[in-house]
């Protein structure tokens, strides 16, 4: 029975433990630790070893050459990306040959302590389990410590935190002695006064660190040691502290547009008013497309989307058209619909290639093409039936308007819990809710994308040229009602020769005209909140 391993054969981690399998790699890639065996969990029962281990163990130290060992655990579920065990089990230092069996007993006994399995009870859970037991080769250390090639504590990836000591690491693994501390970002950072290392010292461990973190493709969390042949390697296992997300390459391109979005916010517009317009096409978008066919588990999934419609550049609001395909890309269809997109969008100009070709599945071919066919005449009866549907859907939405608009709470007066809570229930009655506008707008992006498409195809470019004459005039708009309305005031105005007067007094000019005042009042009473960027959270409103 095989008790005792070479490091040349140490790889697997469920015999070996995370830790020896970590060792063996850092063997493998050139990192050249400290020589070292393994001694297999089996080689103890009840905490006595078996027979064979003498033998077995005396053939593998005579290869790993003579000198003090060091002898620590390396536990199956030790030192894995979740739970490090870090500090949880015995180690001991400076073992002579004669003890190294006593030594690993020690070790091996460890893994049952009160205090790892309280730890397992609040971390890894089940029940504790002997560690297979490391015996490397100890080194003479003049320096030792660990280092974290990221920031354990802001979570900042990029930056490497150095922890040095005199002599041995133990009592800086421990928690018995605070070491010196180096910080390596875009620039290295040392400490007020170094006396452990300097500064070609530092920056060797922080490079260690960092071609480790490269190594294991993930940040790691190092021990080190510096004797008088240089630096070693001690171990390395994963950062178990949340870091933050690993920055993406920022040389993808982005496309900002503001097209349409600049008749809704025209100026500067204030962060609040941009975290709010966020929130509000998060949650609207995730309910288009819904309505249109796509799994919640897809919505969930592309999340990032929904969250990111819309991008604030000098302070202008645009919209963030790679991200409005990428939505529009969850749609049914989508692949064999690509040339209407940028037209339903009313882009002042095509998207890159660059962007466009990387953004959802290529055309679909064979079956695929007529399945992907199947789930778009699908989507298109359900838009069709919506349709039928949209003058009913329409009054409901219209109903639910009128009801939030007409709410009995006066806003000037309530309390900040009153006035949440009001805002809690207009958004959950109408921003939940947003079917009419949806559909409605939906269906004039097909019908302008459909029909400039058509104009296109019989007349050309002239076509193009008369694509928006031929739009204009389709019939009375609530939109256009205020400045109807405006209009007509003026006229009125105009016709009681005020001009000057109301220019001059305001209002009081008005007092001995009562239609006009009226009119008025009737216009601030429904269209008192219209303005120009009526929409930012800054703007005056006259109701």
């Amino acid at each position: 029975m095989r008790l005792v391993l070479d490091q040349d054969v140490a790889r697997n981690p469920a015999e070996v433990g995370g830790k020896a399998a970590s060792l063996h790699r850092l063997a493998a890639g050139g990192f050249n630790p400290p020589p070292f065996l393994v001694i297999l969990a089996e080689a103890f029962q009840n905490g006595s070893p078996v027979p064979e281990l003498q033998e077995q163990l005396q053939t593998s130290l005579a290869r790993l050459g003579p000198g003090l060992y060091a002898v620590r655990s390396s536990g199956r579920a030790e030192d894995g990306a979740e739970h490090s065990h870090a500090g949880q089990f015995d180690t001991v230092l400076n073992v002579a040959e004669i003890d190294v069996i006593a030594a690993a007993a020690k070790v091996w006994k460890s893994g049952f302590s009160d205090t790892v399995q309280t730890y397992r009870d609040r971390h890894a859970g089940g029940a504790a389990e002997a560690p297979a037991i490391i015996v490397q080769t100890m080194i003479d250390a003049i320096a030792a410590g660990v280092a974290f090639s990221a920031n354990p504590v802001t979570g900042q990836r990029g930056e490497v935190v150095i922890s040095a000591i005199a002599g041995l690491g133990d009592r800086l693994v421990s928690g018995e002695v605070d070491g010196e501390d180096w910080l390596f970002g875009a620039t290295a950072i040392p400490p007020e006064s170094p006396e452990i290392l300097n500064d070609a010292q530092a920056a060797e461990i922080a490079a260690l660190a960092r071609k480790a973190e490269a190594a294991f493709g993930a940040p790691q969390d190092i021990e080190w040691a510096i004797d008088s042949r240089g630096l070693h390697i001690l171990q390395s296992r994963p950062i178990t502290t949340s870091l933050r997300p690993a920055p993406t390459p920022d040389d993808a391109l982005s496309v900002f547009d503001n097209s349409n979005i600049i008749e809704s916010y025209p100026g500067l517009v204030s962060p609040l008013t941009y975290s709010f317009a966020v929130h509000v096409y998060d949650r609207v978008y995730r309910a288009f497309v819904a309505l249109l066919g796509v799994s919640s588990s897809a919505i969930d999934q592309h999340a990032h989307l929904f969250t990111n419609m819309l991008g604030r550049v000098d302070g202008r609001v645009y919209y963030n058209l790679g991200n409005w395909y990428r939505a529009l890309a969850l749609l049914p269809g989508f692949s064999l619909n690509r040339g209407y997109m940028e037209t339903m969008m009313g882009v002042s100009e095509p998207l890159p290639a660059e962007l466009t070709s990387t953004i959802g599945a290529p055309p679909a071919r064979g079956s695929a093409r007529w399945a992907e066919y199947f789930r778009l005449l699908r989507v298109g009866a359900g838009l069709g039936w919506q349709a039928i549907r949209l003058p009913q859907t329409r009054a409901r939405f219209y109903d639910r308007l009128n009801a939030a608009l007409n709410g009995d709470l006066d806003l000037a007066t309530a309390t900040p819990t009153a006035l949440a809570a009001e805002y809690r229930k207009i958004e959950s009655t109408l921003l939940d809710r947003w079917d009419a506008p949806l559909v409605n707008d939906f269906l004039c992006m097909i019908g302008f994308g459909a029909s400039r498409k058509l104009m296109e195809k019989w007349l050309g470019q002239q076509g193009l040229e008369l694509h928006n004459d031929v739009m204009i005039g389709q019939g009375d708009i609530v939109s256009a009602e205020p400045a109807r309305r405006i209009a007509r005031m003026g006229q009125m105005v105009a016709a009681a020769g005020l001009t000057e007067s109301l220019t001059a007094q305001g209002q009081d000019a008005l007092r001995m005209h009562p239609d006009i005042m009226a009119e008025l009042k009737a216009y601030l009473e429904k269209f008192g909140d219209r303005c120009t960027e009526e929409l930012t959270h800054i703007s005056q409103v006259r109701r």
